[in-house]
């Protein structure tokens, strides 16, 4: 790793129940990926889909109000 990308990542520590340990290192090394990059962008996407719900629950009245229930109604009403 070079100077300039270590600056840009920090080193943190956390504990994890041994069996998901063992499957977080099994799945790493399936996919010849480090446990690093793994955790990293499964907290990525777990972030995102938490931001995504917010943003869900914040025009859920607009679209109730406007009758969207699923994805399609809205590719109809917005397409």
């Amino acid at each position: 790793m070079t100077k300039s990308s270590r600056r840009q990542t920090e080193v943190i520590s956390l504990s994890l129940p041994k069996k998901l340990s063992k499957n977080l290192k099994r799945f790493a090394k399936e996919r010849n990926s480090s446990v690093s990059q793994v955790t990293s962008d499964a907290l990525k996407g777990y972030l995102f889909l938490s931001e995504w719900r917010k943003i869900q629950e914040a025009f859920a009245p607009a679209f109730k109000k406007l009758g969207i229930k699923t994805d399609d109604d809205v590719e109809r009403y917005f397409g």
